[in-house]
């Protein structure tokens, strides 16, 4: 130990503090170093220099095995050390799975392999095929390309690209570099005069380092307000984040963004190989890559340089991340720019409460687009009252909503139905018994799934076979289908339109971003008359043939207790509402509800926006619900009922937060039991300003977690289930 240096390292593990080892030097702290931890060889990270304390035992205090790392000593940014430890405090998650989120051991067990870069051989026979011609022509302007990059050209195999360096054609070049080239935005974009004063907003509040939403109606062209402002950045020599809610989204957007900047951009989602997100975990760190396209956890990247983070759809729950590392990426992007001292841009058109909150009380910027793009006018939104609504013999669709579709084809023009519930139908129950079919790991049914003929259960992933059989009183024929769901709708379709073809926008039949793609430009040319979708089909997608859009069993959602279900359901209702009528004229949208009175459908059909949020921030200041408050969601879950009630009753006793903090429960979780386990909530509200993570972290301390318990704490939580 005599002449070595104390260092706390950092293992990416479910641990909450950093270990000491020691070193014959001094290290950076960011130091990506490789130590012997419980028998194991891992790699942490150099979290924090220590001084010698008699308190330590020097003799078990181990040696770090290596700082030399990939060919190189690696070292994270100081600022995204200083962004973990602040995610784990206000997340109240163990340090060691903060920075699990950035950090992948796999990143460091091999090297890189060198990309290797070819040029033609002067001395190499002249002649050679047509095809190898398109390949030497390559060269004419370029002194060397890799292989991916030949091919990706040259538009040939790489069978002949295999054949040209085995002939000598081409010839692996000395030491080259691809250079840097200048990331630039395609001049030939015309502005409207009020993408123009948008954009001077935005361009202050670059220069001023603050947060911008860009509150633009769905087709007003957010997006090239914030590739503008992308730009500016990127010429600057700085790197940008431009964070999607959906991975779905991500090819279609690096298309757009491929047409318009001239050099690489990066994807980081969880579709990436491993080698492919190693490759670009150290090209950000190294600057190789400027500018980075990703889903919520791309904000955990090692930026050596970062000058922009953008928010798209910043209004959507799929930034919330609900299970293992809970966070919140919209509110941690305002954080960490907060932290660099950048801007950061929000972009919606329906931004969410706290956002426009925000807005009302001046801490954001708002650059304002009301006018869609094209000049073309937002669509006409009308109720289709249920209650007293005619239908089709045997149909549970409207014969105005059938007729609608029909004129739609007529005008060669696009449908869409739009239903947010996966499946066939959402209860099956036997009509003998009055059992329902359930979900044996949860306290939720199963959902049919008639195209694949087997029930799912939508929170643990269960399935089995649909029998016609009933488990509980064996009847046969008996099992009844209740509810929508988005099969049934087209199966319905199918038999009200059959000459007319469809395609469903959904999880379960698009599984993967090619089969989105080639769902999208089946639509895109016209190849589809009606459109059956999800929520997934509300995100970001233009259809210019789209002219009408059918909104089924809108009231789902309306009465629901959940604080946020208002903001959700109008959200989704606008953003799909927003689908229609981008390109041509006189679209319309029928929304079918038995509540047309509703004040939400009213704000909606009235395009009154401004109203709404009014309402909701009203009404969430008087019950003292966020923005105006803080809440933290609590569950106690054990796969001992037993043992559960007796922790969670004690834990209700020892009640020792102050008055401005209120304590509510336990109580059984809306979904009682999930994946085996026995659930019990509390919710703890705080004034705004409070310190609540203090107090729970002190309240959870005072009694000892039994081993079969497990503790999940939700820092703003965005549901309650």
């Amino acid at each position: 130990m005599k002449n070595s240096h104390l260092l706390s390292v950092l293992l990416p593990i479910n641990i909450n503090y950093p270990f000491t080892y020691s070193y014959s030097e001094i290290l950076d702290i960011g130091t990506v170093v490789k130590v012997t931890f419980r028998g194991r060889e891992l790699y942490g990270v150099v979290w924090s220099h220590v001084t010698h304390d008699m308190n330590l035992d020097q003799e078990k205090i181990k040696p770090i095995i290596s700082k030399k790392i990939v060919g190189d000593c690696i070292s994270l940014p100081k600022s995204l050390i200083k962004f973990l430890n602040w995610v784990s405090a206000y997340y109240m998650m163990p340090l060691g799975l903060a920075l699990k989120a950035s950090f992948k051991k796999q990143f460091f067990e091999k090297e890189i392999k060198k990309k290797i870069y070819y040029t033609l051989n002067s001395s190499a026979p002249k002649r050679v095929t047509k095809k190898q011609e398109k390949v030497i022509e390559l060269f004419h302007t370029r002194e060397a390309l890799d292989r991916d990059k030949i091919v990706a050209l040259s538009g040939l195999s790489r069978d002949i690209i295999r054949r040209m360096i085995k002939n000598n054609v081409l010839i692996e070049a000395e030491s080259y570099e691809e250079p840097e080239k200048q990331i630039y935005l395609d001049t030939k974009i015309n502005f409207t005069h009020q993408q123009k004063l948008a954009m001077s907003d935005v361009l202050t509040s670059l220069k001023e380092q603050k947060v911008t939403l860009i509150d633009g109606i769905t087709g007003s062209g957010k997006t090239e307000l914030y590739l503008e402002a992308a730009t500016n950045i990127l010429n600057q020599g700085k790197q940008v984040l431009i964070m999607l809610p959906e991975i779905t989204l991500t090819q279609e957007f690096i298309k757009i963004f491929r047409g318009r900047f001239k050099n690489q951009i990066g994807e980081w989602h969880s579709g990436l190989s491993e080698g492919n997100r190693k490759q670009v975990w150290f090209d950000i760190l190294n600057k190789k890559i400027k500018l980075i396209v990703g889903a919520r956890s791309s904000l955990f990247l090692p930026f050596a340089d970062l000058g922009l983070i953008v928010v798209d759809e910043e209004h959507d729950q799929s930034y919330k991340q609900d299970e293992g590392i809970i966070y919140n990426a919209r509110d941690m992007a305002i954080l960490r720019a907060k932290q660099l001292n950048v801007a950061c841009i929000l972009s919606s058109a329906t931004p969410s409460v706290e956002t426009f909150e925000n807005i009302v009380s001046k801490k954001f910027n708002r650059a304002l687009l009301n006018e869609r793009f094209h000049g073309t006018r937002l669509p006409n939104i009308s109720c289709i009252d249920m209650r007293n609504a005619e239908k089709e013999t045997n149909s549970f669709l409207p014969i105005e909503l059938i007729h609608d579709i029909k004129k739609t084809k007529e005008k060669n023009e696009q449908s869409l139905l739009f239903l947010n519930r996966r499946g066939y139908s959402p209860l099956s129950i036997c009509g003998n018994c009055g059992v329902r079919v359930d979900c044996p790991n949860c306290d939720a049914w199963l959902i049919l799934h008639k195209n694949i003929s087997k029930y799912k259960c939508h929170h643990c992933g269960y399935t089995e076979k649909s029998e016609r059989e009933c488990k509980n009183c064996q009847s046969s024929d008996k099992i009844i289908q209740t509810g929508l769901g988005i099969e049934k709708i087209d199966e319905e379709v199918n038999r009200l339109f059959p000459e007319m073809s469809r395609i469903v926008f959904s999880s379960d039949y698009l599984q993967s971003s090619s089969a989105i793609s080639s769902a999208l430009k089946q639509i895109k040319e016209n190849k589809v008359d009606i459109i059956i979708g999800t929520q997934l089909i509300s995100k970001g997608h233009n259809f210019p043939n789209l002219t009408y859009v059918g909104i089924l069993d809108a009231d789902f959602g309306l009465d629901v207790t959940d604080i946020r279900a208002s903001e959700r359901t109008f959200q989704i209702l606008n953003q799909v509402s927003g689908r229609a009528g981008r390109v041509k004229q006189d679209s319309n949208v029928k929304i079918m509800t038995h509540m047309p009175d509703h004040p939400l459908l009213k704000s909606l059909i009235k395009n009154h926006r401004e109203e709404f949020y009014e309402t909701e921030l009203t009404i969430r200041n008087s019950t003292h619900m966020p923005p105006f408050a803080r809440l933290v969601g609590i569950i106690i879950s054990s796969k001992n009922n037993g043992i559960l009630q007796e922790y969670s009753q004690k834990l209700a006793v020892m009640n020792n937060f102050p008055k401005n903090i209120e304590l509510f429960g336990p109580v059984e979780a809306p979904i009682s039991r999930l994946r085996k386990y026995h659930r019990r909530r509390f919710l703890i509200r705080g004034s705004k300003n409070s310190n609540v993570q203090f107090y729970i972290k002190r309240w959870l301390g005072s009694l000892k977690l039994p081993p079969q318990i497990r503790i999940t704490i939700d820092v703003d939580p965005q549901n309650f289930l």
